[in-house]
């Protein structure tokens, strides 16, 4: 036999083992596991697979011969189910329902401390830890940079995750806080003093007290110490 025949042999020995090794039959519930990885583009530094049941009998499975079809439309997180198929050389082997547990993590901002409502927090108040937010109803806050001009909108607990809707921008003017109250027709312009019945920002309509009158009286804020009659 020629050399370049002899060649030609191991190499295309070479090809069908590598051929070989890329369908090589993995245990069922890997094989499921990774297939769903691969089917919902998860990535598996945030996402972890684990299949809580099987209806499928076979113990191995090469990965190419397995495809899934989801149960519902929802985002794949979560309790998740499937239907597994397993076609072999065109030939459909078995199919069978797969239940799912996929879990998310992410590095998020964790108080260290109890923090109570309108309190202003700082970084040391909080660690960065890697949490499962898989039921996570709320976006997390990743970075203290995110929040650094809020303030706690709601009493937390030590070692909960912070949420957007914890904090809130900081009101220009607080319930409570005597104001001035301007009046103005464009000929001429009256002030009166009032109390906020309401907080608000910049722009926002509060309810205000006019301490003269008694009377409550719908208000823009123009900034932190003064509101115009609402036209």
């Amino acid at each position: 036999m020629s050399t370049r025949k002899t060649i030609l042999i191991i190499e295309l020995l070479l090809v069908a083992g590598i051929s070989f090794q890329s369908a090589q039959a993995i245990e069922a519930d890997e094989a499921i596991r990774q297939t769903a990885i691969q089917t919902f583009a998860l990535d598996t530094a945030t996402y972890q697979v684990e299949v809580l049941s099987s209806q499928l009998k076979s113990s191995v499975i090469a990965l190419p011969e397995m495809t899934f079809r989801p149960l519902s439309q929802k985002e794949p997180i979560g309790l998740y189910t499937v239907i597994a198929t397993i076609t072999r050389d065109g030939q459909q082997i078995e199919s069978g329902q797969v239940s799912l547990r996929i879990r998310k993590f992410a590095e998020v901002l964790v108080t260290a401390d109890n923090l109570r409502r309108h309190d202003t927090p700082s970084a040391g108040k909080f660690t960065t830890q890697r949490m499962d937010i898989t039921s996570l109803q709320e976006q997390p806050v990743t970075t203290f940079e995110e929040i650094a001009s809020l303030r706690m909108r709601r009493n937390l607990a030590k070692g909960q995750i912070l949420t957007t809707s914890a904090v809130e921008p900081v009101p220009d003017i607080e319930v409570g806080r005597e104001v001035a109250i301007q009046c103005s027709n464009g000929l001429f312009s009256v002030t009166a003093t009032g109390t906020a019945q309401q907080s608000g920002s910049h722009g926002d309509l509060i309810r205000v007290k006019n301490r003269a009158s008694g009377k409550i009286i719908q208000a823009r804020i123009l900034d932190n110490s003064t509101v115009a009659i609402a036209p």
